[in-house]
């Protein structure tokens, strides 16, 4: 289990590289991740690559769209930089991280914009390729002269971004047409900018009322906030991340911290488990999550740590054993949902959904529940969305809705 260290990684809105908390450790003994730049960043033709690299990456490769371009034969330390020159144009990186006898480890991919001059613009959010949920929230940045972008779907205008002050801006349209390829174009206002990636828009789903989440957010009533449930998240253990010992048909399956610590997939998978079996003792079931054997347990819980980077987590492992469903429309989220969000620098968290922040009744944010550094463990917090740095990509947002054992369907 080794990307979900990523997956748990608390970053305070609006905290530089230097200023991250302790929640936002390097977590994973063959886990390679770029610090900076972030995915989708513009950078000059010479740039820096700020890497960390578990304790088992004995080296690395940095490779621009396929090819090689900086090599580590050996690692003295677990971060590091790396100096690279690459011509103008947008360009994919990937850094591995190998063991000793140059296999494989561990992959962070992410994709930057080189360029020199201030005549840029580029779509840094949905990614090349993707697979978005209906209605799709493009962010855009572009160079300091450019103020106005439009957005083109196959040629036609869904938009235009403005880009002045910050040289960032958003857009959310809903496609009529769903299901299959698109060509977007973020063109500037004078044409002398452009940038080009491929989508395919699924169509909008509307999730079904659980009363799953008045077990759950019950439960989440019963946590003190006081730091009596304190944040830990030890590097490289096979611990669960639980707050107490749980047991699934006689065995125990995960060991809750002495000190009540925790960290976030650990806490939101006991919070699932702890409604299930209130659920399962009210409604007479036989004992069993949709028929889950231990194994079958814990591999569900593999998939709710988050098995890559980037991934869904809770909402993958409840639909793919037939406990609950997807959501792949944010407006319809509600109190008791879980999420696994992604920030554009690169870290993310796993928490139970509470509400949104609004601003002029436009949704900029929402308030959860988890464990993170910053609230010394387990209390509320609050997320922005943004197009750069510490803020929620839009598009990584994965939220997932428990289901009641009446509702549940076959996975095997």
């Amino acid at each position: 289990m080794l990307l979900f260290l990523l997956a748990c990684a608390e970053e305070p809105a609006g905290a530089t590289k230097s200023e991250k908390t302790e929640a936002d450790q390097f977590g994973g003994a063959a886990a390679v991740r770029v610090e900076s730049p972030s995915n989708g960043e513009t950078v000059s033709s010479t740039f820096t690559v700020r890497y960390r690299a578990g304790r088992d990456v004995e080296a690395l490769s940095l490779a621009a769209d396929g090819a090689a371009v900086v090599s580590l034969d050996s690692l003295s330390e677990g971060e590091g930089e790396m100096v690279v020159t690459l011509p103008e144009g947008k360009v994919e990186l990937v850094l591995s991280g190998l063991d000793a006898e140059g296999a494989l480890l561990s992959e962070d991919r992410l994709t930057v914009r080189v360029s020199d001059g201030e005549q840029w613009v580029s779509i840094t959010s949905p990614a090349d390729g993707a697979n978005v949920a209906n209605p799709v929230t493009f962010t855009v940045a572009s160079g300091a002269d450019i103020g106005s972008v439009e957005l083109l779907a196959d040629g036609w205008p869904i938009g235009t971004v403005d880009t002045t002050g910050d040289g960032e801006g958003q857009l959310t349209y809903s496609f009529s047409g769903t299901g299959y390829a698109r060509e977007i174009t973020a063109l500037s206002a004078d044409g002398t900018a452009s940038d080009t990636l491929g989508i395919t828009v699924e169509p909008e789903e509307i999730p079904a009322v659980s009363d799953f989440n008045s077990v759950v957010m019950k439960y989440l009533a019963t946590y003190p906030t006081d730091g009596s449930n304190g944040y830990y998240w030890p590097s490289g253990s096979d611990w669960s991340g639980t707050t107490r010992d749980i047991w699934y048909q006689d065995v125990l399956v995960a060991e809750g911290d002495p000190q009540g610590r925790c960290y976030c997939v650990g806490l939101t998978w006991e919070v699932y488990m702890r409604a299930w079996e209130e659920v399962d003792r009210t409604t007479g079931g036989d004992g069993s999550i949709n028929g889950l054997s231990v194994d079958d347990l814990y591999t569900f819980r593999v998939d709710w740590f988050v098995r890559e980077l980037d991934g869904p987590g809770p909402s993958f492992a409840m639909e793919n054993y037939g406990v609950g469903e997807e959501i792949t429309d944010p407006a319809k989220l509600l109190p008791g949902d879980f999420l696994q969000f992604w920030r554009h620098s690169g870290s993310g968290h796993n928490v139970i959904f509470v509400d949104w922040v609004k601003q002029g009744g436009e949704i900029v944010g929402f308030d959860y529940w988890s464990t993170q550094g910053s609230t010394d463990g387990v209390a509320y917090n609050t997320e922005y969305f943004g197009s750069s740095g510490s803020s929620v990509d839009p598009n990584l947002l994965y939220a997932g809705r428990g289901a009641m054992p009446l509702d549940w369907v076959g996975w095997r």
